[in-house]
């Protein structure tokens, strides 16, 4: 129950921000009930994929920061609120150098609307605030109620934040909060748009509530007025609820059951309602009935919430497979895809070879031996021809193999949705671990060589994907890189030590730090091979970190790679590793 009253305390919060969205039907969908997670999201996914695809083959770069901002909002409505973030800001990096525009307004608004639902202040009223000075700049009376309506929520939360750990939200107050949602009312009946007026009703009504629900009764009569003229079914259904709620909280079970009936009346008309809205009904006549004592009736609408709240995590999980069979299916194309095109280049050589077999033949035919060697030399060359192919091959199936497997995991770890920040940072650093062996994997398709890594681009790849995860990547790295090929299991390893430190870099010494410096390389000298890195941080003990899971994995590599390493602090934290070759690895 208490993970059920946090999820509806989000809901209300989300309430606040919803009026920032470009569309009024997903505006009132919001309103009305949180992301659907089903087979839907990941089609229109993997649908928006294709779009910002054919944008970057198109060149043009608005286009492409408005697939960026798509991609953003597809995967905030599956939850996957970080990978959306980073859409979020590719897209700002296209526009921001062009000036302030509506565009990078409606951007700064979703990625507050991110951070509300993950709890997190300061970012998300640094980014209303960024939100607010643009769309201030480009005089977008529409948009500055969305602004304002956005600014109230975030003071909102920190309110509500500051309840539960007093002084976590300096300056946010639910006084502020009605500010903002005052001036968003002036501007909504200046521009006299009814939908928009229903809707910061509501979220006023949200934020009266907590001092009494008296003040909040007369916006949510207004709002309801304003919904049942226009006809829309959601929000009738919506506000009777919240009305019987308030009601509730008054001590009238009468009026309350008035509205809630109401609101069921409506649902089972029209045959709208969501399952967030269909809980909420159920949940407010259990409530109702214990209030009036009917305990058989309120322990049958408890038990009809607790179907729904199953039904909805069968959705969540139907969603999750709908997700691995669409990427288990688009790699499986993707094999299929180049095998064929493998075919066909050797198809083509064949016949090449064939034609110039016959060429020879016919200017040749009295010297039959000179055709035979000839002809046995073609033959060689095809079947050194088919077996590289044939490798090739094996080697891609293998990969997509591991792939998939990996996948399969991946969202196996991302169904039970995380709220904790520690958590959500423990995964974070796991995505980079993972990433960084998928870098290695990457390397060995793109290059010539099967086992083999060229540390020369491997390392600065590395490096910079956890710099811009982050928000490092103005950071410029110095490095000293021998042209070393290192074998793909020693170069994962490799990967996964530099990945710890340099993320121990940007969470403990680049923050401290205003002018960060990092210092990456690699030697070798007879068949030792030596990894060093250093930064200007305030350093740390090893003896102190030693329990921490990077200095534990720190430790379980240098062990695998059967090497010494060794810390030091001393104007910074240095780092050095030296281990011997494996017998596989050459040197270009």
């Amino acid at each position: 129950m208490k993970s059920i009253r946090q999820r509806k305390q989000v809901t209300r919060l989300v309430l606040s921000i919803a009026v920032c969205m470009s569309s009024l039907v997903l505006t009132f969908s919001v309103l009305a009930q949180t992301p659907p997670i089903g087979k839907l999201l990941y089609e229109k996914l993997a649908k928006t994929q294709q779009e910002y695809q054919e944008a970057l083959a198109t060149g043009d770069s608005m286009e492409v920061a408005e697939k960026c901002y798509l991609m953003g909002k597809r995967y905030g409505a599956l939850g996957d609120y970080l990978t959306a973030q980073k859409w979020f800001i590719r897209s700002l990096r296209i526009r921001e150098p062009l000036g302030p525009s509506e565009d990078i307004g409606k951007v700064y608004l979703r990625m507050t609307e991110n951070q509300v639902i993950l709890k997190q202040y300061q970012p998300a009223l640094r980014y209303a605030r960024k939100a607010y000075l643009n769309l201030q700049s480009v005089h977008s009376k529409h948009r500055m109620m969305n602004a304002n309506t956005v600014l109230a929520g975030v003071h909102e939360l920190g309110w509500r934040m500051n309840r539960e750990k007093p002084g976590s939200s300096p300056g946010a107050s639910l006084d502020s909060a009605l500010y903002y949602f005052k001036q968003a009312e002036q501007e909504a009946l200046s521009l006299n748009e009814p939908l928009d007026i229903a809707i910061i009703y509501t979220c006023l009504s949200e934020v009266l509530k907590v001092k009494d629900a008296r003040q909040a009764i007369p916006y949510l009569q207004k709002a309801y007025a304003i919904h049942s003229r226009m006809q829309q079914p959601y929000g009738i259904i919506n506000l009777a609820q919240k009305l019987a709620d308030c009601y509730l909280e008054l001590g009238q079970p009468i009026l309350a059951k008035k509205w809630i009936d109401t609101a069921a009346n409506v649902r089972d008309r029209t045959r709208h309602g969501d399952y967030l809205q269909n809980r909420s009904i159920e949940e407010t006549y259990t409530k109702l009935y214990k209030q009036t004592a009917n305990w058989k009736q309120a322990f049958d609408h408890q038990a009809k919430y607790y179907s729904l709240l199953i039904q909805s995590v069968n959705e969540d999980r139907e969603g999750a497979i709908a997700k691995a069979e669409m990427l288990y299916e688009s790699e499986k194309k993707e094999v299929k895809l180049k095998a064929q095109q493998q075919e066909l280049a050797l198809r083509q050589e064949n016949l090449k070879a064939q034609q110039k077999l016959t060429f020879i033949t016919m200017g040749l035919f009295m010297l039959a031996g000179i055709t035979c060697v000839v002809f046995y030399w073609l033959f060689r060359k095809y079947r050194r021809i088919s077996g590289h192919n044939a490798k090739l091959v094996k080697e891609q199936n293998h990969r997509v193999k591991n792939n998939l497997q990996s996948i399969t995991n991946l969202l196996g770890l991302q169904f039970n949705r995380l709220t904790d920040s520690a958590a959500r940072q423990a995964v974070e650093e796991s995505l980079l671990r993972v990433e960084a062996m998928a870098l290695v994997h990457q390397r060995l398709y793109d290059g010539d060589r099967l086992v083999e890594v060229d540390l020369r681009q491997y390392i600065p790849e590395l490096v910079g994907g956890v710099l811009r995860s982050f928000s490092f990547g103005h950071v410029s790295p110095v490095y000293s890189l021998d042209p070393i090929w290192l074998h793909a299991d020693s170069a994962i390893n490799v990967g996964l030590l530099l990945n710890e430190l340099v993320t121990n870099s940007c969470k403990y010494a680049f923050p401290l730090s205003p002018k960060p410096i990092l210092e990456i390389g690699c030697s070798q000298a007879n068949r030792q091979i030596q990894i060093w890195f250093s930064d200007n941080g305030p350093g740390f003990s090893p003896a102190v970190k030693g329990n921490s899971f990077g200095m534990k994995l720190i430790d379980m590599i240098t062990e695998k790679l059967k090497g010494k390493r060794s810390f030091s602090v001393d104007n910074g934290s240095h780092f050095s590793l030296s281990f011997e070759l494996q017998t596989s690895t050459v040197f270009s």
